[in-house]
């Protein structure tokens, strides 16, 4: 499952440098667009000074072609000229507006183009009057007084367009300075932000690595344990809190096949409240589609399944369900039920888990049934000799220790070998089947039974003394008689000998040899009786017609 909250890092990097990039490039355009208008609005202030100059030269020009010619045709370019000057005029105080200087300078130069306007007006008044006669040269002389206003226009206009070019170049470095100090710091904002990126890049990447760090340490120390775990349970039990402490707030839950692989059982508690409660009981291996799949299976109100889970479906939560997998077979799963949906380290974590611990639990397996079957009796499903000597040895210690009596009852099978002789070995094989599953449907759970030779068996009952080791012996000889065999006509019999500890031994070694030598006394004194260690009285009077009960 994908960690949609997480974007990966280039992609992020990169959308980062593309954002830069056009903040960056708006920035400068911006700037540079805005020292590019002022530019030109300077030419302007500039521009507008050199028309109006341009205008009054306009009428000068016309005004002294008429004075000297007397002709109206040169008073086309003085009146145009005029005209232009007024809207020029205009244009020169709108440009000068706001500084001072510029202001003075202006009204200063239209004061000298209106008193030039004035004696131009004058002399061509002047002129219409003398009429077509040439103009004398007072006439023209006085004509041509307002050429010292006119000087003073051209110094005033002169004077403004180098202050409004003083302005220009002011208002451009200004502009400059403006661009630059932008850039200036548009860089370290830029930079600040590389840098806290970087920062932030660089404390998530020592997160992760301390985060990545303490998950390989809590994997080693996982992987450690369940590899030194000395039996099947102790690793189930590593396994889920393990889980439970890497994922806070799970129940983990492993899931296994029974020795038949024909059902799935759970080696660890199952809380009241799991998924598995109602649907674990008698379940196959394929109801778990983790294991059916051997994949992962996730499950939960978020996941719309088109095979629905038999056992996780329907969680009020999520339900993740990873397979034991061991060489290419699925030996159970391990379920982790959460609050919401395992994120990609938590689902990492689930499943490095069980990859690290499904050969360790398949190999523990394994040797528990190798020991199992070193310990059971092929033919009777009961304990054999080797497993009945760690067993008597370990009972007759805490006998010892606690005070409490330990009862052996050793029982032979009657005839055994006239069975074999006249019925075949299946018979015979039969027989002494048929005695183990009397034994093992006649003793408490407490008691340990063993076949420890051919027709010879052995049932120790801890806490029991004599008078209860009398009674669980007549219950077993009787129990003994129903047992149905077939192509066998009679009923089973067996010699039965009692020895108690500590009525009649202190060890093992002593409790078993008395047992065994009362079995032989009853199989002397006629089969199918009962028989107590030398040494002692039974404390019960017993039926010795049925029961056959004498003192070895």
């Amino acid at each position: 499952m994908v960690d949609k909250s997480s974007v990966p890092y280039p992609r992020r990097s990169l959308g980062y440098l593309l954002a830069a990039i056009a903040l960056v490039t708006g920035s400068l355009l911006f700037a540079f667009q805005q020292q590019r208008d002022e530019a030109v609005r300077a030419a302007d202030r500039t521009g507008v000074a050199v028309n109006a100059l341009t205008a009054m030269l306009d009428q000068e020009t016309g005004l002294r072609g008429y004075l000297r010619t007397g002709e109206e045709s040169f008073l086309q370019p003085y009146f145009a000229g005029r005209s232009a000057y007024e809207q020029d005029r205009v244009a020169v105080n709108a440009a000068v507006a706001g500084d001072l200087q510029s202001e003075q300078l202006a009204y200063d130069e239209d004061a000298a183009a209106r008193y030039w306007q004035v004696y131009a007006d004058d002399a061509i008044a002047a002129r219409r009057t003398a009429g077509t006669k040439v103009a004398s040269s007072t006439e023209i002389s006085q004509a041509l007084v307002g050429k010292q206003h006119m000087d003073r226009f051209r110094d005033v206009n002169g004077q403004l367009r180098a202050r409004l070019d003083t302005r220009r170049d002011a208002t451009l470095r200004r502009s400059g300075e403006v661009a630059t100090a932008v850039v200036v710091l548009l860089a370290g904002l830029l930079g600040s932000i590389g840098l806290l990126v970087m920062h932030r890049a660089s404390r998530r990447a020592v997160q992760r690595g301390e985060a990545e760090i303490a998950y390989r340490v809590r994997q080693r120390e996982f992987t450690d344990l369940v590899q030194a775990a000395e039996s099947e349970a102790e690793a189930h039990q590593l396994v889920r809190r393990h889980l439970e402490r890497t994922l806070p707030g799970s129940r983990a839950s492993v899931l296994i096949r029974n020795n038949s692989d024909n059902r799935l059982q759970a080696a660890t508690a199952v809380a009241p409240g799991s998924v598995l409660a109602p649907g674990l009981d008698g379940a196959e291996p394929r109801t778990c589609l983790a294991i059916r799949l051997g994949r992962c299976h996730q499950d939960g109100p978020e996941h719309d399944r088109l095979l629905a889970c038999g056992l996780c479906s329907g969680a009020a939560g999520a339900a993740t369900c990873e397979p034991l997998l061991v060489g290419g077979k699925v030996i159970g799963s391990v379920l982790v039920e959460s609050g919401q949906a395992l994120a990609d380290p938590q689902l990492r974590s689930l499943t490095d888990t069980v990859t690290q611990a499904a050969p360790v639990l398949a190999n523990l397996k394994t040797l528990a049934i190798a020991e199992s079957r070193a310990a059971t009796d092929a033919l009777t499903g009961l304990a054999n000799r080797r497993a009945m000597q760690d067993t008597i040895t370990r009972l007759a210690a805490h006998a010892g220790r606690s005070g409490e009596p330990l009862a052996a009852i050793a029982l032979d099978l009657d005839h055994f070998k006239s069975i074999n002789d006249r019925h075949g070995h299946e018979v015979g094989d039969a027989a002494l089947s048929a005695v183990g599953e009397c034994l093992r449907d006649s003793l408490r759970e407490s008691d340990f039974a063993a076949r420890v030779g051919g027709e010879e068996f052995l049932v120790l009952a801890p806490d029991t003394d004599l008078d209860g080791a009398l009674v669980l012996a007549g219950k077993l000889r009787e129990a003994l008689t129903r047992e149905q065999v077939p192509q066998l006509a009679r009923a089973l019999t067996a010699s039965f000998g009692v020895a108690v500890i500590p009525r009649h031994a202190g060890t093992a070694e002593l409790l078993l040899r008395r047992a065994d030598r009362a079995c032989y006394l009853a199989k002397e004194r006629g089969r199918n009786r009962i028989e107590v260690a030398s040494g002692e009285e039974p404390a019960a009077e017993l039926d010795t017609h049925t029961t056959g009960v004498l003192t070895a």
